[in-house]
């Protein structure tokens, strides 16, 4: 059996025994204690004592230096496994906090600074672990945050947990977030410290900022939409919404101009906060004047950081008045600008995008509601004029004394004609057709069926009876076709146009009348145009309307041309400022590649410059009856004015404009030429429509 050398115990009592026997130095000992020694010496004795004494306490010491290494190493693999195991748990309790999605931070609860953090703190303050110890608290929290931040921690320190949810953090860059901070008191080991979560939460307070804008700006909205419909006041209505923008705004005052006389004068109708010189000098505005008349010509908002030194400043009083930061936006509905409201402030101003945008949603609800009293008051003064022509008629009656039937019948149809006259035009283009139809029918049928019982007299009634009822057939037929084109709910087919051929066939339909006034029609070859695209009954139509407007303006042995010619875009853009006042949604949507222009060039009376654009409005007619020289034929006098405004409707229905050029009086009879502008379509474009 091996002997364990290593043994935590003592060395036994023969082992020694044995040890000293065998050792050379022990010879004279089992000498003198063997059976044939005479007689042990002392000396031998006490020498051999020695030995043995010396080697029982060597071998005591060696037992003991070999318990002492063993226990030692023992004790340094323990300590070895156990700094392993911190190690690893050290390692495993960072990498926890290091993949935490939020930032978490370890606070002295003394002075606050940042102990430790995790690599999410890191990412979002852009220091990194070893830095953020040593920085300031200043450089994190700026201004007022750092007092927010340290009143955290001692809420912490006395009630165990706190937080706030808007502490603002600055970054390394300098950039800032929003954070929001949990903490709570715990401690680490025999440490207090202050344990801090932190989620950058600037994204969702953007959004909540934004909501809670979006929501002040809808019941800012719906405010003044309540308002704009309970007033029935035009100057009480304005004042009020003008007080609620410049309040709402910030603003130190503003006002609101009203167009006035026809788009010549603008009226400043109500006004905030201005003194009395500037609002003398801002009454004297007119279109197209300052910024305000600026906004009315243009349509568009017009702002300014400061007027002081703004050039475009007209009106010296306001930089005197220490105006500075200004908007301005239009008061329009869909058809045209009714005014302009602005607000001012007398610090420098930059309006942001969604306050400018928020001011035009206010001024098209101004618009549409000053558009609604103005017409309300357009209403009741005809309704006024109706009743003044209701009394002139029964006091006229009652002169005449006609009999009462009479008189009954005669109010009824008044009342009648006052029912109706507001909706006029919806009346004319359905209740009017069916009874037309029945007098056409009807004398159609009397002439044909009595024709030979019938005086000349009564001949040339039914002739007059028919071509006034035809007559008023092509009025409603035109007021019918004005409402369609107006609420866009024509059918316009998609059908190859030749126009060469197209005009020959207007030349052919109007023979006899051009003849018939000695007038001479002039087609000049187009050459290669290429064909249109588009409905050719309406066209058609629409050309003959040009073409009878010129000989209706054209005196005995006149001349009329018609003339075609292709266009590129960039030739139209560059007549841009003189055609978009007479079709400005011509030129705000995409250009075409190419276009098609036909002009009807007559010798007849001139248009002044100043109706040239009104001459395409409904129900207008230029001059008296005198001018037109088809006053004899059977264009029957001036007409209704609707020829143009149904040239202009269908050739924009068409995706074109049509305008109007002349070089002066009537009187001088320069001639006039209108021109109609149609877009080419590609040739890819061009087959596809015509197929489909």
């Amino acid at each position: 059996m091996a002997m364990d050398w290593t043994a935590n115990r003592a060395p036994s009592p023969l082992l020694c025994a044995a040890l000293f026997f065998l050792l050379p130095g022990a010879r004279p000992l089992q000498a003198a204690l063997s059976p044939n020694a005479t007689r042990a010496t002392p000396l031998v004795l006490l020498t051999s004592l020695g030995w043995a004494l010396a080697i029982l306490l060597a071998f005591a010491l060696w037992s003991q230096f070999r318990r002492t290494k063993t226990r030692r190493q023992s004790d340094q693999e323990e300590i070895s496994r156990l700094g392993t195991r911190i190690k690893g748990n050290e390692k495993r309790c960072r990498d926890l906090l290091d993949s935490a999605g939020d930032a978490i931070f370890l606070i002295n609860p003394q002075n606050g600074r940042l102990q430790e953090v995790n690599r999410a703190a890191e990412g979002l303050l852009g220091y990194s672990a070893a830095e953020i110890p040593l920085l300031p608290l200043d450089v994190i929290f700026a201004g007022r945050q750092r007092r927010r931040y340290l009143a955290l921690v001692k809420k912490v320190i006395r009630q165990g947990y706190g937080e706030d949810g808007e502490l603002i953090f600055r970054r390394r860059d300098g950039t800032s977030f929003i954070g929001a901070v949990h903490a709570r008191l715990g401690r680490i080991g025999s440490e207090e410290m202050v344990h801090g979560v932190v989620r950058d939460v600037t994204e969702r307070k953007m959004t909540e900022q934004e909501l809670r804008r979006r929501n002040r700006d809808l019941t800012l909205v719906n405010q003044i939409a309540h308002q704009a419909a309970s007033s029935g006041d035009l100057a009480e209505m304005l004042q009020a919404v003008l007080d609620k923008v410049v309040s709402s705004f910030d603003s130190d005052g503003g006002g609101i101009y009203l167009v006035r006389h026809a788009g010549k004068d603008l009226e400043l109708l109500v006004h905030h906060n201005i003194d009395t010189e500037t609002l003398a000098s801002l009454r004297q505005l007119c279109p197209g004047q300052g910024m305000c008349g600026r906004v009315v010509v243009s349509g568009r908002p017009r702002s300014s950081v400061d007027l002081t030194q703004d050039r475009r400043l007209e009106v010296e009083a306001v930089r005197h008045a220490g105006w500075r930061g200004f908007q301005a936006i239009p008061l329009a509905t869909h058809e045209r600008t009714l005014g302009v409201l602005f607000i001012f402030n007398h610090s420098r101003r930059l309006f942001k995008r969604e306050e400018i945008r928020l001011l035009l949603g206010i001024g098209k609800q101004l618009g549409t509601a000053v558009e609604g009293i103005e017409l309300f008051d357009s209403l009741q003064w005809q309704n006024r004029l109706t009743e003044a022509s209701n009394r002139e008629l029964e006091h006229s009656r009652m002169q005449l004394k006609m009999n009462l039937a009479s008189v009954e019948e005669s109010s009824r149809s008044l009342e009648q004609l006052d029912r109706i006259k507001s909706n006029f035009l919806a009346l004319a283009s359905h209740e009017l057709r069916t009874p037309l139809t029945f007098v056409l029918a009807s004398t159609d049928l009397l002439r044909d069926t009595l024709r030979e019982r019938l005086s000349d007299d009564e001949k040339s009634a039914l002739d007059a009876i028919r071509q006034g009822g035809l007559r008023l057939d092509e009025i409603v037929s035109d007021l019918l076709e004005v409402a369609r084109l107006e609420s866009q709910s024509i059918y316009l087919a998609r059908e190859r146009v030749c126009l060469p051929t197209l005009l020959q066939d207007i030349r052919y339909d109007t023979l006899f009348l051009l003849q018939e006034r000695g007038l001479t029609l002039s087609i000049v070859d187009p050459g290669e145009i290429p064909p249109l695209v588009g409905d050719h009954y309406h066209l058609k139509k629409t050309f003959c309307r040009l073409l009878e407007n010129a000989m209706k303006f054209t005196p005995e042995g006149g001349e009329i041309n018609i003339l075609a010619a292709c266009r590129t875009a960039g030739e139209i853009q560059a007549l841009a400022p003189v055609l978009r006042p007479f079709s400005p949604a011509f030129f705000e949507k995409e250009p075409g590649s190419s276009y098609v222009q036909i002009t009807v060039r007559d010798t007849g009376i001139g248009i002044p410059a100043a109706e040239q654009l009104r001459v395409f409005d409904k129900f207008y007619e230029i001059g008296d009856i005198a001018s037109h020289s088809t006053s004899q034929t059977r264009f029957g006098g001036k007409g209704v004015g609707l020829g143009l405004t149904l040239v202009k409707g269908m050739v924009e229905a068409h995706g074109g404009m049509v305008w109007v050029e002349s070089q002066g009086e009537a009187s001088l009879e320069p001639g006039s030429a209108f021109h109609v502008l149609l877009p080419h379509p590609p040739p890819a474009e061009e087959t596809a429509d015509v197929a489909n």
